[in-house]
Parts: structure tokens; sequence; C-alpha cells
């Protein structure tokens, strides 16, 4: 018989705030994507911005766990490619200052 596994979807939004929006390609278990969010959370009041959520196993992101089955956590801000595997806090405060002052590219 086969076995049935039930998928359990971790895409969406994980906090809204000004500035721009970070996306988190990641998966159920990630325990790298969940220290990403950590260091990501903790800026959040100094260096505002959004944080969403893109689950690379939903059934509609084939293309995504393709590319980035090996890497996650990977890391986009408003859609452009920022970093993976892991992200400091000076990191991130860098990079969300410099999307916030439209510079990020």
């Amino acid at each position: 018989r086969a076995r049935h596994t039930r998928h359990f979807s971790v895409s969406g939004r994980i906090y809204e705030g000004d500035g721009p929006t970070i996306e988190l390609f990641t998966k159920e278990g990630c325990t790298l994507c969940d220290a990403a969010k950590a260091v990501l959370d903790a800026l959040r009041n100094d260096a505002p911005h959004s944080l969403v959520a893109v689950d690379i196993t939903d059934q509609d992101k084939k293309q995504l766990w393709d590319r980035y089955k090996y890497d996650i956590p990977v890391l986009a801000i408003d859609g452009v490619y920022w970093t993976k595997h892991r992200v400091t806090e000076g990191d991130a405060r860098a990079a969300i200052d410099e999307a916030t002052a439209g510079e990020f590219r």
C-alpha cells in the first residue's frame, strides 16, 4: 500500500510592518528557517518590514522546490533574491535599511 502523508503548508504572512516585504522560502520542520525567522523577528521594531513564508513543498510551488530544496532558507526582499542558509542580525539590518532607502538590488 502507498503511504499517504498529509502536507501542512506553512505558507502565509508571518507578520506585517512598514517597509520592505521579506519572503522566506521554507518548509515544515526547517530549523535553519526558524533561526532566520527569529533573527528577522528581533529586528521588526528597529528595522520595520513584513515577513511572508513561502512553502516550497506546496503543490503549486514545484519550480521553487526544484530550485531551492537543498538551500532553504532562501530569502528575498521585495521579490529580489537576498541570501540563503543563514542570516545574521547585522546582515539583515543592512539589507532592510538598503531596501527601505530604495537601494537594494
